[in-house]
């Protein structure tokens, strides 16, 4: 048997179904306002690793959890949406070979799929009433995984998606191709303008050792915070520098912890207040060699302040990486 997948979104629709679908439902005051502002923090969660892509969605479709009368709103929804229905699928007249596969919830793609007439739709499996998925959303592998469940003599034939998360389903077609916008390219020909290229390609070298380049993030603002307070003590406020850094250290020490754990190495400890006192503890022996070297620095060689404090912070970054990373996040303590 020969099939035709299709991705849906920003495939053979415009746009995002189901950010449509939850901007329609919150317009009609069906969506509390305060779940809607917290959805930017639940993404900032799932692009640091602290949450899977199923827990953002689950969060999300458990904003329509309230809603009793969900067919009637979907019929509604597609009824005012499906002009957003592109003009290369639209205008096919056979489509019973075709399978939607999309990342989107299936009680929210059924009706405009049974309305197209295509073969089958394969969504995510999301309770319409609790948000919860009975298994990882619809999206990249897993596409490929739940099509050879439901066929797995199956072939395909022809494929269409829009991103790298159809690459996997595309990849495994006699013929695919990207859509872009209302425009079709060839799949083993297509590619993106430089701009796209060269995002993916840094993406590609930070994702090839993530946890390194988190921590040069968090370590450089760390240190623009501790510089910066340090700037604000001595010179603003006037204190000798010895008692200016040792302030600095703790206003910077507070940020660290928090951006390491939550940032960096994705802390599991439930004790917070035991890896806190290990975090302390750690940075007290870098305080330490921070303070030594600052006086060194300044008293001994004579350098300005503002200068050794950041050679002084070159060799603080490397250490305090080192020691949280082997010492105070290494593993969950009892």
């Amino acid at each position: 048997m020969k099939l035709n997948l299709y991705d849906f979104d920003d495939t053979i629709y415009h746009g995002n179904s189901a950010f449509h679908f939850f901007i329609f439902c919150w317009k009609k005051g069906l969506i509390k306002t305060s779940h809607a502002l917290k959805i930017p923090f639940k993404w900032i969660q799932y692009i640091t690793k602290n949450i899977t892509y199923t827990q953002l969605q689950e969060f999300i479709a458990s904003g329509l959890s309230n809603i009793d009368n969900l067919d009637e709103l979907l019929e509604e929804f597609w009824e005012k949406h499906k002009k957003n229905l592109k003009l290369f699928y639209i205008n096919k007249k056979d489509r019973s070979k075709d399978i939607i596969i999309s990342a989107s919830a299936e009680f929210l793609l059924e009706p405009i799929a049974k309305e197209l007439g295509v073969k089958k739709l394969i969504g995510s499996d999301v309770d319409r009433k609790t948000g919860k998925a009975a298994r990882p959303m619809c999206r990249g592998e897993e596409k490929v995984i739940e099509f050879k469940k439901q066929y797995p003599k199956a072939e395909i034939n022809e494929a269409y998606g829009n991103s790298s998360h159809d690459i996997p389903y595309m990849k495994l077609a006699k013929q695919a191709f990207m859509v872009k916008g209302n425009k079709l390219h060839d799949f083993k020909t297509y590619k993106p303008n430089i701009l796209v290229r060269f995002w993916r390609w840094g993406w590609s070298i930070y994702h090839k050792n993530e946890e390194i380049w988190n921590y040069l993030l968090v370590g450089g603002v760390t240190t623009l915070i501790g510089v910066g307070s340090f700037i604000l003590f001595s010179r603003g406020l006037s204190l000798h520098y010895v008692v200016a850094n040792v302030m600095s250290w703790t206003v910077a020490v507070i940020f660290a912890y928090c951006a390491y754990r939550w940032f960096v190495f994705h802390s599991k400890e439930k004790n917070k207040v035991k890896e806190f006192v290990y975090f302390i503890e750690a940075r007290i022996l870098t305080l330490l060699l921070d303070t030594g070297m600052m006086i060194a620095l300044v008293d001994l060689v004579s350098i300005d302040d503002i200068i050794a404090k950041l050679m002084v912070s070159v060799v603080i970054v490397i250490a305090n990486y080192l020691i949280s990373k082997f010492v105070v996040f290494k593993k969950p303590r009892n």
